[in-house]
């Protein structure tokens, strides 16, 4: 039976990557993730359940609505199969064990924050990337679920949060007071104490580093890609990531950052 574990977390990924199409979706828009039931945005044909199946359903549609054979996005499948990797990496690190199942909560908060903030972001409905409330609140509410039952005690991620609030909120608030504009959304900052919560305070330092780091990177190549300057990023996407890096290799940063 143990050549069979890692299939079924590779289809709980997957599964729940379909159930994160759903909120990224939904949630920025105060849509029921419930009902009504997924449908075509297109035709608004009810997709039926074996039009359902995470990953296979697209490839055997080839990419098209079954009724009115419009595209359905690529990114649908490809969430899928991201969180399903990852969940798969989590059980080939962790095994099967309460951290595996804490690492798949990281990953699966990262990833849905992640996205909602870029669709949001490229949606001409919004002005800007949006990271839902209600999906930071499920987030934090889990991250300190998880804590007490792998730690016993709230203080792990009472610290954190409050670490990870505060060092994206300060800098923020300061650069509003001095350049007289947002400098950070409060989604960003919500989603840092997330990250607080689930992760611990020692990784904030190297979360907001890397984010910032990796935001960089990828906003000066964009603009010498474009040739556009004063390109508007969402930042969630790149404290997701750096999130999820801590999370696989947090002893190797732990040991460069806070040994003597």
């Amino acid at each position: 039976m143990e050549i069979f574990k890692p299939i079924y977390i590779f289809l709980i990924g997957a599964c729940l990557g379909s159930f994160m199409n759903v909120l990224t979706y939904r949630l920025p828009r105060g849509l029921n993730i419930a009902y009504p039931p997924s449908s075509c945005p297109k035709c608004g044909q009810k997709i039926k359940f074996y039009d359902n199946v995470p990953i296979l359903s697209w490839l055997i549609l080839g990419g098209r609505c079954r009724n009115c054979k419009s595209p359905i996005s690529l990114m649908y499948p490809l969430t899928e199969l991201a969180a399903a990797l990852l969940f798969l990496a989590c059980y080939i690190k962790f095994g099967l064990s309460l951290e595996m199942w804490h690492g798949c909560a990281v990953i699966f908060f990262m990833l849905a924050a992640a996205l909602a903030d870029v669709f949001t972001a490229v949606d001409e409905n919004f002005e800007c990337g949006i990271i839902p409330d209600t999906l930071n609140l499920a987030g934090f509410v889990t991250g300190f679920a998880l804590s007490w039952a792998l730690y016993g005690t709230f203080t792990f991620p009472l610290y954190g949060a409050l670490t990870g609030f505060l060092g994206l909120f300060i800098p923020s608030y300061l650069f509003k007071i001095i350049r007289k504009k947002e400098g950070m959304g409060g989604g960003d900052i919500k989603l840092m104490a997330v990250v607080g919560a689930m992760l611990g305070i020692k990784s904030i330092f190297f979360v907001i580093f890397a984010s910032a780091f990796l935001g960089a990177v990828f906003g000066i190549t964009l603009q010498l890609v474009s040739r556009q300057k004063n390109i508007m990023l969402p930042f969630g996407p790149f404290i997701a990531a750096a999130s999820i890096i801590y999370l696989f290799y947090s002893p190797v940063f732990d040991t460069l950052l806070y040994s003597r």
